[in-house]
């Protein structure tokens, strides 16, 4: 089992989330990086899943989608601070501006020996863009992000987690190994190019995040949302997601 845990904005004090559901405090990372300490989990990286028999019995990865700036200013110092390693997945078409990552900050993430992984140019939804629309979404952000950290990405998560088999494909023809996808799930076995995911967001308490690391939350909930999210438009179905999560007290 193989728990990979996708975060995204990281606010800096408690009380500024916003309206952003994904988003989350850095006092709630911090407890949540203790929390793996803690259980004595080993963080790991997209290259080790490769091997997948030899990796140690507890385990995690961590995952953050967006490329917003708070990934170089809070998260990437809290995980060298514990000699960890995550993936940053940047969709390029937002670097260099405001609120989001810089060039240079990308190039460091790297050299400290993080993963940057693709998330298209524009964070567009790919599963409904042309051929040709797709392919250049990969090939402009496969080239920004190679040129940043001298070498071809080897990872991808789709935006908005929105996927199918002709994504997968495009993807894999691009020479992408791995993709983490927003399937919710423990990854009980490794399938590099269906990798499921734990999304964190802004109800995601110290409490909800022991149970899931414990492995005691279930699926139900997350098959619900992704239900709602294929059926109902976009405003009607964040509001009624926020209102599910809110009730239910599950993260």
């Amino acid at each position: 089992m193989i728990p990979i845990f996708t975060y995204h904005a990281i606010s800096p004090a408690d009380g500024l989330y916003g309206q952003d559901f994904y988003t989350v405090t850095r006092e709630q990372l911090e407890r949540h990086f203790n929390a793996l300490a803690a259980a004595g989990r080993q963080c790991l990286s997209f290259a080790e899943l490769r091997q997948p028999k030899s990796l140690p019995v507890q385990n995690f990865l961590l995952t953050f989608d967006d490329a917003t700036a708070d990934h170089a200013e809070i998260v990437a110092p809290m995980l060298n601070k514990r000699g960890w390693t995550g993936t940053f997945f940047v969709p390029t078409a937002k670097l260099n501006r405001p609120g989001y990552l810089t060039g240079d900050q990308v190039r460091e993430l790297s050299r400290s020996g993080h993963t940057v992984g693709l998330h298209s140019h524009e964070h567009r939804r790919l599963d409904l863009a042309t051929d040709d629309e797709m392919r250049e979404q990969f090939s402009r952000s496969q080239q920004i992000i190679g040129d940043l950290v001298g070498g071809k990405p080897g990872c991808f998560a789709p935006p908005g987690g929105f996927m199918n088999e002709h994504v997968r494909e495009v993807a894999l023809g691009f020479g992408v190994e791995a993709i983490r996808t927003m399937r919710w799930g423990y990854n009980q076995k490794v399938e590099l190019t269906a990798l499921e995911t734990i999304p964190i967001n802004r109800y995601t308490d110290e409490e909800k995040f022991q149970r899931l690391l414990a492995a005691r939350q279930t699926r139900s909930l997350y098959f619900g949302k992704q239900a709602m999210k294929s059926l109902i438009p976009a405003r009607a179905y964040e509001t009624l997601r926020n209102l599910a999560f809110k009730i239910s007290g599950r993260s």
